[in-house]
């Protein structure tokens, strides 16, 4: 079988019923990113007003003791205008007084988490975990193979095509491969990202701050917010403190973390889409700095890893992102749709047609 004709069937063939997996994970994408889109617009009635160093230690202190339960303390930025403590599927909203303004809990969002856990696993646990990562790359993969088809016979675009005029199947066609064409890039990278997030095996140790031996950190007082923050930014006095973040406990375990070693997260770079990018890591009863890691400074590998989940679910990236890839999965959705519908019309429709 020569590559064109045998590149055609996989795209065909395959692309088919990697549709189906691709049409759920790019519906429930949507709905995901739209509910991430309408959190974000909402800024609780307030304007931004930094937070000196001592506040955001008292804010921090304040927040841990009242909230046990929350993993991450968030300050006031032009972003995020409100102090946030948050923790998985639950975030509390304050002002700058420490008022509690809103509570927000993924279980309060109608049918949240069903649509959550069918786009991570098709409601199947494991097996769909792993059947939705392979789909994903097959899809990435099919994407690819679109494009390269497209090129061999390629005549330009034509924008009267990308919206279909009628529902015949060469005008569905037509869209899907405009439309596709337009979306190829983004849609690829959430589906490799997709694959890349349920194996983390292949990524995750580049993420690893190592501690260097030969850097010597300042040391602050033990247990103390104030002196240890302050450290913190005065190790980086050109960045921004944004988040405060503690190890999440299991509430299934009893025993307690044996150290308490924060995270502390800056913004420091324009350049950098990234949120938080750069860390410090301290040891909160010994006042030790563990490691200090700016985006920059990681190797490579390291840069390309941050990047892994954010590009998929938009974590601490701009709500231009967010905007982009929900427009992306909405796309990717009538694209598919588009593909399940000519197809079956031009196989399996065709073939009952023919036996009558």
């Amino acid at each position: 079988m020569n590559l064109v004709p045998a590149l055609k069937w996989f795209h065909n063939w395959v692309g088919f019923f990697v549709s189906i997996a691709m049409l759920i994970a790019l519906t429930s994408g949507v709905y995901l990113g739209s509910v991430d889109i309408i959190k974000r617009l909402n800024d609780h009635g307030q304007e931004y007003q930094p937070l000196s160093i001592a506040q955001k230690a008292n804010t921090v202190e304040t927040l841990f003791a009242r909230y046990p339960e929350m993993s991450t303390v968030r300050f006031p930025t032009e972003h995020t205008p409100f102090v946030q403590a948050a923790t998985r599927g639950k975030s509390i909203v304050f002002d700058n007084d420490l008022n509690e303004l809103a509570i927000r809990q993924s279980s309060d969002i109608p049918m949240f988490s069903t649509i959550f856990w069918l786009h991570r696993h098709f409601l199947m646990g494991d097996f769909g975990k792993y059947l939705n990562a392979w789909a994903s790359l097959t899809g990435g993969v099919i994407t690819l193979i679109g494009v390269y088809l497209w090129w061999r016979v390629r005549k330009g675009f034509r924008f009267k095509q990308t919206l279909p005029k009628n529902t015949r199947s060469s005008s569905l066609l037509k869209s899907h491969i405009q439309l596709g064409l337009f979306i190829s890039i983004p849609l690829f990278i959430l589906c490799i990202s997709g694959f890349l997030i349920t194996y983390k095996g292949l990524w995750i140790s580049a993420l690893k701050q190592q501690s260097i031996d030969d850097i010597s950190y300042p040391v602050s007082q033990s247990s103390n917010w104030l002196s240890q923050l302050s450290t913190a930014q005065n190790l980086w006095p050109d960045s921004q403190l944004v988040a405060v973040s503690k190890p999440r406990v299991n509430p299934k375990e009893k025993a307690l973390p044996t150290e308490l070693n924060y995270s502390i997260g800056f913004d420091s770079h324009s350049d950098v889409w990234l949120r938080e990018a750069d860390k410090i890591t301290m040891n909160f009863e010994q006042g030790v700095i563990q490691s200090a890691l700016k985006h920059r400074d990681r190797p490579l590998s390291g840069r390309i890893a941050s990047f892994v989940r954010p590009l998929h679910d938009a974590l601490n990236m701009p709500l231009s992102y967010v905007i982009l890839i929900t427009f992306v999965s909405t796309i990717g959705a009538i694209i598919f749709l588009f593909t399940l519908v000519t197809f079956y019309r031009r196989t399996f429709k065709k073939k009952t047609t023919a036996k009558r």
